[in-house]
């Protein structure tokens, strides 16, 4: 085994020394984190602006006791008998006209932005405040309280686990960031060691060395194993803390948002078995992309074949978020989590949801290992035949 180890060492420190090390703990602890909670912050910097901000309304028609409404709520009126053109060449930030006992908002929004502005959802709550007046005003003389008209409630609630709700967009940061970077993690090492040898014109060199192929292969592929998992690991421990980092020091700012998107924003609600699965997830993914990676780069001739020939799995790494927005219309079947690098992204997801059982899992872990096996079976005879290894 100390071949392995050697081999192993060389291979880690090469990609140490070129990719250095600053930089391959910087972009995951904080980079990663500052590209996933900058888009937050400014968010909701810009609702608190918004919040505190004097707007103009347009209006025509409107009845005198709105106008004072909307001056208390913030709202400098324009008048103008055409209130939607006054918007357009943004003169005011949304106009109203009352015609014929109908009240209507002119959005400053362009028409690909299904969203409403914020001035427009303001105008909406004023324009509610005043109709609630004018129905109680009308009401009261007969005996009648606003409780009459609403003879009943309805109130909408996700059916989503507990878990899935509290995790808020975690749901799809873990999968991504696990498979994601555990995937780019062991790019440049497998790379370095496998075609990075030919194009270096080492790999006569090496293959004459009194070392048996199986141990090559193996130190080889531990290099890009620990890299891959370390690279995962380290991002996910960058996520969380960026995440802790929002939810704790930054709590005052994040609360200018929408009650909505606070608790998209989410917060790791894992059980301790839920984190072991995770683990044994993303080793096994790990094992089953190095043995890809050692098959496929030893039978390239180039760095550029070989990142043609790796391009499939980088589309992997995308696969959670074509999850999470498909599987609204798709019924998981048990089968799929036997599907290669696929079935680790439905795993994931089920496991960070609260949705996994036993028996995906199993299935999932054991089909993953058998792929990688084969896949290290693949690799381990192309390092022994020479028409592959000295191809080029």
């Amino acid at each position: 085994m100390k071949e392995v180890f050697k081999i192993a060492r060389k291979e880690i420190l090469t990609y140490v020394r070129e990719e250095r090390i600053a930089l391959i703990i910087l972009v995951p602890l904080v980079i990663l984190p500052l590209l996933m909670n900058l888009p937050i912050l400014l968010l909701a910097r810009s609702y608190h602006e918004v919040e505190n901000k004097q707007m103009v309304v347009a209006v025509q028609g409107v009845p005198l006791e709105l106008h004072e409404l909307l001056r208390q709520n913030r709202f400098t009126i324009r008048f103008s008998s055409e209130p939607s053109h006054e918007v357009r060449e943004k003169l005011a930030d949304v106009g109203i006209v009352y015609e014929d006992g109908r009240y209507t908002i002119y959005d400053s929004n362009r028409v690909m932005n299904l969203q409403p502005s914020a001035a427009t959802e303001r105008a909406k709550e004023v324009l509610q405040r005043y109709k609630e007046q004018v129905v109680l005003t009308r009401i009261q003389p007969r005996g009648l309280a606003p409780s009459d008209l609403e003879p009943f409630a309805i109130e909408t609630k996700k059916a989503a686990s507990e878990q899935e709700q509290a995790m808020g967009l975690l749901v799809l940061v873990i999968p991504m960031v696990v498979v994601g970077l555990v995937i780019l993690g062991g790019h440049p090492v497998a790379l370095e060691a496998t075609v990075g040898e030919k194009e270096k014109a080492t790999i006569e060199a090496l293959l004459s060395a009194p070392i048996a192929p199986a141990k090559l292969l193996w130190g080889k592929g531990l290099a890009i194993f620990l890299v891959a998992v370390f690279t995962g690991t380290i991002s996910s421990i960058g996520v969380l803390l960026g995440n802790l980092l929002l939810q704790h020091n930054l709590a005052g700012r994040v609360q200018a948002l929408p009650e909505n998107l606070q608790m998209q924003i989410g917060s790791l609600a894992l059980a301790p078995a839920d984190l072991l699965a995770i683990a044994i997830t993303t080793l096994l993914l790990a094992f089953f992309i190095v043995a890809v990676m050692l098959a496929v780069g030893i039978f390239a001739r180039s760095y550029r074949e070989a990142s043609i020939y790796f391009g499939p799995m980088d589309f992997l790494a995308f696969a959670p978020l074509a999850f999470f927005i498909l599987l609204d219309y798709i019924k998981v079947q048990d089968w799929f989590f036997a599907l290669p690098g696929l079935g680790v992204v439905l795993a994931l997801d089920a496991i960070v949801k609260g949705n996994s059982s036993p028996w995906q899992l199993g299935l999932n872990w054991l089909s993953t290992l058998a792929y990688g096996v084969l896949a290290l079976h693949l690799a381990y005879r192309n390092f022994q035949r020479e028409d592959v290894v000295f191809r080029n």
